[in-house]
């Protein structure tokens, strides 16, 4: 088996970070947006909209 480029794996740790933060942000968003009507189901569907596209 090959031995890994270590940038590429430097690369992939960026880009799992930065989705993170997204998806942190995201969710607070969410989570300020609740008190303007929108429901827990809207929210809930959002959520697993965002984790099913990461897999």
């Amino acid at each position: 088996m090959a031995r890994k480029n270590p940038a590429q794996f430097v690369k992939r740790q960026k880009e799992m970070e930065r989705a993170q933060k997204a998806r942190d942000k995201m969710a607070k968003r969410h989570h300020d947006k609740e008190g303007d009507g929108i429901t827990e189901n809207s929210t809930t569907n959002t959520e697993e909209g965002t984790s099913s596209s990461e897999s």
